[in-house]
């Protein structure tokens, strides 16, 4: 199936509202996970006398969206990516809503895990889905669009948060989240459509209409399958770049002798690296294969954080820093990429839901391993060593995802 994004009447197509849904879902998801979470610990500590520990503790439930993944892609392969959104986003909403209401632990435990119930439903399942159905031919660098929604929730978010708990007090923050999160699940209702109509948007030249007719393996094809073994230790490994290196970045910089202003500026241009990197990536995926162009990306990865050991040399940090960024949001478009140039649409959300299950590894590892070499040796650079070495393994794995020319397409 092939759609043009183009609509008829010269406005803007349905698919690029469903992007910008799409866009805004990212956002909020990884936004309220990710970037705003260290604003909401000091005033948790001083409300409950809960240690830092114990409200921390709370980021290991990310797990829960991987062991979800699965159930999730599944209901989307049979129902559709749209439902599958909106349930997904209105949990999160309901657990940012309830939270003025904790008193106990348990309870902030238990929204936690509300929270990322839906958290690969929300943007990134139904973004390989819906990408992958309405830009058939752009959908590297499309989706490389769709992923800029993290940073743009990395960039807009914290500053609205840090303002209303100034202004107000952690309820309030949470509730400013909520509304973020039914907005955003407001405006997928009345954007989002699974396929092309004949009035949204035109056709390719060579069909009088759009086909829905979705095409793909089975899952069970795809896990009899070579490639489904090598993409699932890619992305499993590829992922401790989320973990083991990004979140160690300031304080690896600060820790080799770079202030902490540089440093954070550093960081800074680690995103604007990020940002490109996500449509840098994309378009090269459709010029030289998702596959191909995911290698050359973990190689990229390996090289940058292997160099950013020695980053306290200025001129080291301001070459390793940035280009890691831009390798590192590549990786976040091509991964969801390779899955659909592979396997193809029809089953993508239950052969994507089983590859990410591989990511819980990651998740538990990675962390123990940054603070395991920094305990130890007093130091970040083993753990970035072992991890430039995990994605040279990665890049590995992809020479045997090769697609056989006789691959087998269902219907």
């Amino acid at each position: 199936m092939n759609v043009t994004a183009r609509s008829r009447n010269g406005g803007i197509s349905r698919g690029w509202w469903i992007v910008t849904a799409l866009f805004l879902a990212s956002g909020i998801t990884v936004g309220s996970s990710q970037y705003t979470f260290g604003l909401f610990v000091e005033p948790l500590e001083s409300s409950f006398g809960w240690s830092r520990t114990q409200i921390s503790a709370s980021l290991s439930f990310t797990a829960v969206g991987s062991l979800m993944a699965p159930i999730l892609g599944r209901l989307m392969d049979r129902y559709g990516a749209r439902p599958v959104m909106m349930a997904s986003l209105i949990l999160m909403a309901l657990s940012f809503l309830l939270r003025p209401a904790m008193t106990e632990l348990w309870h902030w435990y238990a929204l936690s895990t509300l929270q990322f119930i839906g958290y690969s439903g929300s943007s990134m399942l139904p973004a390989g889905r819906l990408i992958g159905i309405w830009f058939s031919r752009k959908r590297g660098r499309v989706m490389g669009i769709t992923q800029m929604g993290n940073n743009f929730g990395g960039l807009v978010i914290p500053p609205i948060i840090g303002a209303t708990l100034v202004a107000s007090s952690w309820k309030g923050g949470y509730l400013v989240l909520a509304g973020m999160a039914l907005f955003a699940t407001m405006f997928a209702l009345v954007v989002v459509r699974e396929f092309p109509r004949a009035s949204d948007d035109q056709v390719n030249q060579a069909a009088s209409q759009p086909s829905t007719t979705l095409t793909g393996w089975t899952t069970r094809q795809a896990l009899r399958s070579k490639a489904f073994y090598a993409i699932a230790i890619a992305v499993s490994l590829g992922t401790f770049t989320y973990v083991a290196i990004l979140p160690q970045v300031i304080a690896h910089l600060t820790n080799e002798g770079v202030s902490l202003t540089v440093a954070s500026l550093a960081l800074s241009a680690l995103a604007v690296g990020g940002i490109v990197g996500k449509v840098g990536y994309g378009l090269l995926a459709e010029r030289i294969t998702a596959r191909r162009a995911l290698m050359v990306n973990l190689v990229g990865q390996a090289t940058f954080v292997f160099l950013m050991i020695y980053a306290g040399a200025p001129a080291i940090m301001w070459v390793s820093v940035p280009l890691y960024g831009f390798c590192m949001g590549g990786f976040g478009a091509l991964f969801t990429v390779i899955i659909q140039d592979t396997f193809g649409i029809k089953n993508f959300g239950s052969i994507m839901g089983i590859i990410s299950m591989g990511t819980i590894v990651s998740f538990l590892v990675g962390p123990l391993l940054a603070g395991a070499s920094f305990d130890i040796t007093g130091s970040y650079a083993t753990a970035f060593a072992i991890v430039a070495g995990l994605f040279v393994v990665a890049s590995l794995s992809l020479t045997q995802a090769s697609v056989p020319s006789d691959q087998v397409e269902t219907t």
